[in-house]
């Protein structure tokens, strides 16, 4: 992977692209979003987005938030990279960082540069990374074809209207974003009060128009809820006995913290059969 260093609003922003997908004409894009304490090269290993885009062609992208000292390497515990997801929460929020610009700045790079296609660039992200993801996706509904976020929240109130194709991912047993809503002990010895994130999908049916939800359903370990009736694909998936952890990826940290995982889940293939269909044009169809 090569590293992309982009001056954005006054800060020089960084990511880390894969372009080993890519070929000749414009190929599809899909942009990762870390957690909060996370990197680039950190959420390589943990979803292997890379490999994935070298195997089904696509250019895989992995960008970085900003760090509370800039001065500073990152480091998870003392100096937390994090994203400006709308929430108000922490140094990016009081700094005023505005990373959609980034990923906006990211996208428009990456066309000319890297050869990808502005009508098929994806975004995905875990935890903070999943919440910058529904803003960014909601903000920039113009240049994105469908977002998956993953154990993230959608704190901002969606504009209505055209917006993308949705695949919400996130576990039953996730003690950072439970599944009821509450208030939460984070990693850093804060709490903060965490919506229950079926109203993250709910922003999200009402900003496409849509009407009630249709019954949950289950197939093996995940309980789905899908929006009917929509122009868009817009999907939540309950994955029973998963904790705050990227699905189908390591456990970063300790299971007090986060709980377990649930192996036999790969969120990142899911992920990319849903960004597939959407590509196709197969509505709500999976790959």
């Amino acid at each position: 992977m090569e590293t992309l260093d982009l001056e954005v609003g006054g800060r020089v922003r960084r990511a880390l692209v894969s372009r080993a997908g890519g070929g000749r004409g414009p190929v599809p894009v899909v942009i990762m979003l870390h957690g909060a304490g996370g990197t680039a090269e950190i959420a390589a290993g943990q979803t292997r987005w890379d490999v994935l885009g070298a195997e089904q062609g696509f250019i895989a992208v992995f960008p970085e938030g900003t760090a509370r000292d800039p001065a500073r390497a990152p480091e998870f515990r003392r100096n937390p990279q994090t994203w400006n997801d709308g929430s108000g929460r922490g140094h990016v929020a009081k700094a005023g960082v505005d990373d959609v610009a980034f990923l906006a700045a990211l996208i428009e790079t990456l066309a000319s540069d890297a050869g990808a296609d502005q009508t098929a660039v994806f975004l995905t992200g875990f935890s903070n990374g999943g919440s910058l993801a529904f803003r960014a996706a909601a903000e920039l509904r113009q240049r994105i074809s469908a977002v998956a976020p993953v154990a993230g929240h959608c704190w901002i109130e969606p504009a209505p209207g055209q917006i993308p194709s949705l695949l919400y991912l996130i576990g039953d047993a996730d003690p950072l974003n439970p599944v009821e809503g509450g208030t939460v002990s984070t990693p850093w010895g804060g709490e903060e009060v965490h919506p229950p994130p079926r109203r993250s999908f709910d922003r999200w049916s009402v900003a496409a128009g849509c009407p009630q939800p249709s019954p949950p359903r289950r197939e093996a370990q995940v309980v789905w809820t899908e929006a009917t009736g929509c122009a868009r694909n817009i999907r939540m998936g309950i994955i029973e006995g998963q904790g705050h952890i990227w699905p189908g990826g390591p456990r970063l940290l300790p299971q007090r913290i986060v709980g377990r995982s649930v192996p036999a889940l790969d969120a990142t293939a899911l992920i990319w059969r849903f960004f597939a269909a959407v590509l196709a044009g197969k509505g709500s169809t999976f790959a």
